[in-house]
């Protein structure tokens, strides 16, 4: 069990993320919750937008930075995403193709071009 991150929740026990996207208590090695922390090709609901949000926008194998595809395939970095979640959350909710539902994720990797967030032209590649 590789460990990724820990945090603090109120005064409860310290719970910790492993590689794996689960989530562990420290005191008894309990699992909590699965794939909390995961990245998924295919988005096609909330729980996982918010599961790829916690585990990051870099690859656990090299670091290769992620971005999300929107329906209308357009790139979206994390922070944009972040600064958009409630637009994102209503489109997904309701099924609205109005260019913030998010269909999937890539890396800069699977590009030959550069890419750019299509929301902040921040250089992603």
């Amino acid at each position: 069990m590789n460990i990724l991150k820990s945090f603090q929740p109120s005064n409860k026990s310290q719970k910790f993320y492993t590689f794996e996207g689960n989530v562990y208590r420290n005191d008894n090695l309990q699992l909590v919750r699965k794939d909390v922390a995961k990245h998924y090709r295919q988005i096609d609901s909330i729980n996982k937008l918010k599961s790829c949000l916690r585990a990051g926008e870099y690859t656990s194998v090299g670091m290769y930075r992620l971005f999300f595809i929107t329906n209308d395939g357009a790139c979206l970095s994390f922070s944009s995403v972040l600064d958009n979640l409630q637009e994102i959350y209503y489109s997904m909710m309701n099924d609205i193709n109005d260019g913030w539902k998010i269909i999937g994720l890539s890396s800069v990797a699977e590009c030959e071009d550069e890419v750019y967030c299509d929301h902040s032209n921040e250089l992603l590649s």
